[in-house]
């Protein structure tokens, strides 16, 4: 089962094919001799760089698992910190926290001091400092990885997040100041370097908020045409990603410009047009009820932009959870690798594994022998980017497209390894399914076996598993299938277990969104579908919350409405009103009207047959 550096691989990769050289790759940010070893699997290298050069080469660090030591765990906790204290503004922690993250990280690779600075400028901003130091500082934190090139002209460069984080705040200062004309042409320019350099599932991120600024200033400018143009292509961005962070801005704008076009210059306006202007604003009330019924803060501009992995995790929890699984004695799993005094220490982390021993152990417990490895484990470099578009567009329902490209990626590649045949069996399955190409019963048997592939069958030592994202998957396929094999009661608790595996991580639990949410969200569906009804209802304000606060509505659309359907099960007991489970109801429909998702029309029904009330 022995793999080749995947990290490297793709890095390499993906750098010669859009013929970039190793030396514009890595300039500022590491040597080039040292990239090159990194290239060909003979070194690891640290989070903050591993994420910086996925970001400069355009390939979303999202998509990656990544396995931390104890230093880079405290540097990671440390970092979330600051970030914390850095939005709730409190100033005075926050300078004393960068200053202890400042000598922890001396002599460290630059990006580190390049973060620092980072935080403090915008701590200043925040707190009414001189724009035009505050613009001399952005210049000075720019130059330690971009000496000499222009902020103003991005286009045709390779940023880190780091280095588009300082761009885009130049460009607000700028705008502070009143020099329109000089930020619209930078708006334009940091759009098109994320059209052209940016992962659309990470530039949904902060697309928006520079393009709702652009629009203002060309409508302020007589520009309405282009207005017009940015407005629908970043509203179906956020469609598309089932995003919402400035939809309701983007929303109203839309709404403005069509009263413009087709009421002032039409003695009737257009019936569909009418129905859209009156559309948007149930879309924006269900938004604003959202936010204010979950007590979720709208960022009215995001500066922490510089993320990386989505998914990060501490070494010895991986070998102590998959071998205690696994049914392995700390002699069992050094066998051949290492004596049962290194496991030990590695265990309690008071020590990292060499490279080669990491590769052997984690491959022993049948995870990924790498410390930087893609979620989707299927081996050959070429093909990361159709596994991450199969996964969009399975998140997002758009099964037929997601089907055709997993057929010719099959057709393409041989499952050199167990994480490759994990990943064909997961998702081929869960498309056909979902395509009524398969019955519950076939997708149950596939999940299951997809499942055991890594994970062991004894369930008495499962809550001290530690589980890859494909597995969580697997589990989750198996709760849409489990109630016609008569399994809904092992699914509940398999989920349940999960569920509490996310919970117990050491970072937040943003680093872990896609399957924690996708969990609360199937766990509390079958909850409600055994009378549970109390208890999917928390399940469900726990997935809606956590979706809201990252700016994300895919999962919320349906849980909005699975909450309504289980409070209706308790009107009996007159624990809610009719009135309580409408709302969520009605904010399932108007949010899934968005979407465009045809689930819409059943929630109407609903409306009409039990509510009385039509939309």
């Amino acid at each position: 089962m022995r793999r080749e550096n995947e990290y490297g691989r793709i890095i390499a990769y993906e750098r010669k094919r859009i013929n970039l050289s190793s030396e514009q790759l890595c300039e500022g940010i590491c040597d080039r001799v040292y990239l090159q070893r990194i290239e060909k699997g003979e070194r690891a290298c640290d989070k903050i760089l591993a994420d910086s050069i996925l970001q400069r080469i355009g390939v979303s660090a999202k998509k990656f698992s990544y396995i931390l030591d104890e230093q880079e765990k405290n540097f990671v906790a440390a970092k979330e910190k600051i970030v914390d204290l850095v939005d709730a503004n409190q100033e005075k922690e926050a300078y004393q926290q960068i200053q202890t993250y400042r000598e922890q990280t001396k002599g460290k690779t630059i990006l580190y001091a390049q973060f620092c600075n980072l935080v403090e400028i915008v701590l200043k901003w925040k707190n009414g400092g001189d724009r035009t130091e505050l613009l001399e500082d952005i210049l000075a934190t720019w130059n330690l990885t971009k000496n000499g090139k222009s902020i103003l002209r991005i286009r045709g460069q390779r940023l880190s997040y780091f280095e588009l984080s300082l761009a885009l705040l130049y460009m607000r200062l700028l705008e502070e100041q009143e020099k329109e004309k000089e930020v619209i042409e930078g708006y334009q320019e940091l759009l098109v370097y994320m059209e052209k350099r940016v992962e659309e599932s990470d530039r949904v991120e902060w697309y928006p908020q520079i393009a709702v600024r652009l629009i203002r200033l060309l409508r302020k400018n007589g520009k309405t045409e282009q207005a017009w143009k940015r407005t629908i292509q970043t509203i179906h961005l956020l469609r598309k990603q089932a995003f919402v962070l400035y939809l309701a801005e983007l929303l109203k704008i839309y709404q403005e410009l069509l009263k413009e076009r087709f009421g002032e210059k039409t003695a009737v306006m257009p019936k569909e047009i009418q129905k859209q202007i009156s559309d948007i604003d149930g879309i924006c009330e269900a938004l604003d009820w959202c936010y204010q019924n979950y007590k979720v803060k709208q960022k009215k501009w995001v500066w922490d932009i510089s993320f990386g992995m989505s998914e990060i995790y501490l070494c010895q929890d991986i070998i102590k959870g998959r071998r205690i699984g696994m049914g392995l004695t700390q002699q069992e799993l050094g066998e051949g690798i290492c004596s049962c005094v290194t496991v030990s220490r590695i265990e309690n982390g008071k020590s990292y594994p060499k490279r080669k021993d990491l590769i052997e152990l984690l491959e022993k417990v049948k995870w990924s022998g790498e410390n930087c490895t893609l979620t989707a484990q299927i081996g050959n470099p070429e093909y990361h980017q159709i596994t991450s578009q199969i996964s969009d567009l399975t998140y997002l329902g758009n099964f037929e497209e997601a089907e055709k490209l997993l057929e010719e990626l099959e057709k393409n590649i041989q499952a050199e390894n167990i994480f490759a045949e994990q990943y064909f069996l997961s998702s081929l399955s869960t498309v056909q399914f979902a395509l009524g190409k398969k019955t519950a019963q076939e997708l149950y048997i596939l999940a299951e076996k997809a499942l055991h592939l890594t994970m062991p069958e004894n369930e008495e030592r499962w809550k001290e598993w530690h589980f890859t994202r494909t597995e969580v998957m697997c589990i989750n396929m198996m709760s849409y299938a489990c109630e016609s094999v008569g399994k809904i009661e092992y699914v509940i608790e398999l989920l349940k277990i999960v569920k509490e595996f996310y919970e117990r991580q050491h970072f937040s639990l943003g680093y872990y969104q896609a399957g924690y949410q996708l969990t609360l969200r199937n766990l509390g569906n079958l909850l409600g579908n055994i009378g549970k009804y109390k208890e999917a209802s928390q399940l469900a304000d726990m997935c809606i919350q956590q979706e809201f606060t990252f700016k994300q509505i895919g999962n919320a659309v349906i849980v909005l409405y699975d909450k309504g359907w289980n409070m209706e099960h308790l009107w009996e007991d007159r624990e809610v009103d009719k009135q309580e489970s409408l709302d969520y109801i009605k904010a399932s429909y108007y949010l899934n009207l968005f979407l465009g998702k045809e689930i819409q029309e059943h929630i109407k029904k609903h409306m009409k047959e039990l509510y009385g009330k039509s939309v």
